[in-house]
């Protein structure tokens, strides 16, 4: 076990609300980022100059600068090439200002020793925003601030997906994702206080969002995390057998529940993703990928059409795609963020991105911490299926997959030299 003096003392969670200085801004940027602002607008876009006179006391300030010759040779081409000058200037200062986000998120990181209770303090408030959730249910006029309403797949009709305050279920449950795999982690591995309550707390709105790609990757990424560290997890366990046991259990309790509940929006949907009928599903992934080489095609396929041009040059190929004459400039969007990268950056654009992931995956030394290969094969998976270029939670994710010292309890060295099994308790809630 941890000595008593060190901070990885044990402690029970506490449903207390505790302030914390970094508590009003992890509420904003988590609970309230969009509220009441048009749709694609968010605080944390407008406080970008407070982000920079923030940075600018600290060294991480001299990085901000570096968005500007790294883009240069994009902007060059995208110039030449033509574009709308309105739209690229609005969506080159979006980029700008999610990159400066992330420039600042970085260092919040290094100076907040909090984090722990930051995720506590979110949970017992999203708790408590899920039962209001709940309530406006009832209360028509409130229903749309926390729920998403419409048709999510064939046969599903005006569906409500849980999205609180916030502009879309998926975009829900991303936020979600880090708070979720730091206690199913320790759930599993560690001895948590509360486990079962934990766990309702956590499975509940995520499933409640209805979010396929996000469920997906969560339970892609737990699985891959716990058969890298399966030795270190649960020792004396003969692992072809404990895979094959869990495997047949999982089958049944899904047959179980298919032939209980052949109904279910859960079921409805499983179908269509498997029939391939699934418009959601398949928009976010195979479909993106196509529309965004059709569209990078159209300027230059190796450098893409470039920022907020997706919209203006896209929606021939959009109608055309989806064989429907009515489909509106608004609509056009690239739900996924690799393909989004492709659309607006080109295959060079997206070779760098995926450079980056597996330099900084080897450079940081990912594998070392079990809570930050989550993350990272999170992240990492969920890109294929979803999200978008400006999407500031993805970037929160990979920055904390990225960070040395995170939340060490989870060190792969913590579990060898404690020789701490399953049977260990948990050393912060």
């Amino acid at each position: 076990m941890y000595p008593a003096n060190s901070p990885n003392t044990e402690i029970s969670i506490d449903p207390a609300i505790r302030f914390n200085k970094y508590l009003p801004v992890a509420i904003l940027y988590f609970f309230l980022n969009s509220f009441l602002l048009p749709h694609g607008l968010l605080y944390t876009t407008l406080l970008t100059p407070v982000f920079i006179i923030w940075l600018y006391k600290y060294p991480s300030f001299k990085y901000v600068w570096y968005f500007f010759p790294f883009i240069a040779l994009f902007v060059t081409v995208h110039l030449i090439n033509g574009v709308n000058i309105k739209s690229y200037a609005i969506s080159f200062f979006l980029l700008f200002s999610v990159y400066v986000f992330a420039v600042a998120f970085h260092r919040f990181l290094k100076e907040c020793n909090s984090l722990r209770s930051i995720y506590r303090n979110i949970l017992v408030i999203n708790s408590a925003c899920v039962i209001m959730a709940l309530i406006a249910l009832v209360i028509p006029f409130l229903t749309s601030a926390f729920w998403h309403i419409g048709s999510i797949s064939s046969g599903i009709e005006s569906m409500k997906r849980l999205k609180l305050l916030t502009y879309e279920a998926s975009y829900y449950s991303t936020l979600l994702a880090p708070v979720a795999l730091y206690y199913y982690l320790k759930l599993i591995i560690l001895k948590l206080p509360n486990p079962y309550i934990v766990a309702f707390l956590l499975s509940v709105p995520l499933i409640l969002s209805l979010s396929f790609g996000v469920l997906l990757a969560l339970a892609l990424s737990l699985l891959l995390t716990l058969l890298a560290g399966f030795r270190t997890f649960f020792p004396n366990k003969n692992l072809p057998v404990y895979i094959i046991i869990s495997g047949i259990i999982l089958i049944v309790l899904f047959i179980t529940f298919v032939q209980l509940f052949p109904g279910n929006v859960l079921v409805q949907r499983l179908n269509n993703v498997l029939a391939g009928t699934d418009t959601s599903f398949r928009g976010r992934t195979t479909d993106s990928f196509f529309l965004g080489f059709e569209v990078a095609s159209l300027k230059n396929l190796w450098f893409g059409v470039g920022p907020g041009q997706v919209k203006e040059v896209g929606l021939d190929i959009f109608r055309d795609f989806y064989d429907y004459d009515a489909f509106l400039r608004e609509n056009v969007r690239i739900p996924n963020s690799l393909g989004d990268t492709l659309a607006t950056f080109g295959i060079i654009g997206v070779a760098i991105r995926m450079f980056a992931e597996v330099y900084l995956f080897f450079k940081t030394r990912v594998w070392s911490n079990y809570y930050r290969l989550s993350l990272f094969l999170f992240i990492f998976i969920y890109q294929f299926t979803g999200s978008y270029l400006t999407n500031i939670a993805e970037y929160v994710i990979w920055i904390l997959a990225f960070h040395r010292g995170l939340f060490t309890e989870f060190d792969k060295v913590a579990f060898k030299v404690n020789s701490i099994s399953i049977s260990r308790k948990d050393p912060q809630s």
